[in-house]
């Protein structure tokens, strides 16, 4: 089994970059947009392939190799991850609110328990967009479930969009100088990044799955003291 999936990873390494090689920036903006849409594309590889082929392996100068990964590779990924983000965003915007309202019955929680959640713990503050910045700028986090949070949580779409690019954006830098850094070595790099966003991935998803196990079970309980501090 691992055997299979180091290869179908390697093959899948080798088909981005050969596209990125022959596409150039436009390759990198497709590339950012599917990586937000196809979850298990591996998607360090696009900005990391981007700072290998196109800044100069011999490149000096901070502002000069800052700049070449700017216009190369973090603006164009953060454009297409922007762009791809809106997906899963407005998927879990409109299909939070509908399954809610379609499974009151059973889950015992109505919408304006959700709206009271949000009112009480995303109340608009700058942890919010915090939250939503760093989520886009640290390379092993994955980035598509805090979209689909978004989205659950209505956060509004101006701080969304705002707070993703900007973190896409610095994710984008970090990326293309590690795969500039890299040389030859960049799938190897690559895999190593990609294999911890899927540790954090399952650890994220096991934590909030217990989470929402544990809430529902207490929900008469937190959703009673909810209705109360809102009353």
């Amino acid at each position: 089994m691992d055997i299979l999936k180091n290869l179908l990873t390697a093959f899948t390494n080798n088909a981005i970059f050969e596209a990125i090689q022959a596409g150039g920036v436009w390759s990198v903006i497709l590339g950012g947009f599917i990586e937000q849409v196809v979850v298990p594309l591996p998607s360090p590889i696009i900005p990391m392939a981007a700072g290998f082929l196109f800044v100069p392996a011999g490149a000096v100068g901070f502002l000069f190799i800052l700049k070449e990964l700017t216009l190369k590779a973090a603006l164009p990924f953060a454009v297409g991850s922007t762009i791809g983000s809106t997906m899963v965003y407005l998927i879990a915007w409109y299909g939070g609110k509908f399954l809610i309202n379609n499974l009151e019955r059973w889950l015992e929680i109505t919408w304006e328990d959700v709206e009271a959640i949000k009112a009480r713990y995303f109340n608009e503050t700058s942890a919010d967009e915090l939250v939503i910045f760093l989520s886009r700028a640290i390379p092993i986090i994955p980035s598509v479930l805090f979209s689909a949070a978004s989205g659950a949580l209505r956060i509004k779409p101006w701080k969304f969009y705002l707070y993703t690019a900007l973190g896409l954006f610095v994710r984008g830098i970090l990326l293309g100088w590690l795969g500039w850094q890299s040389g030859e070595a960049i799938f190897a790099v690559s895999e190593g990044v990609d294999r911890w966003e899927t540790v954090f991935t399952i650890g994220l998803l096991a934590i909030s799955f217990g989470f929402l196990v544990w809430a529902y079970f207490k929900r008469k309980d937190w959703l009673a003291s909810l209705r109360e501090a809102n009353q």
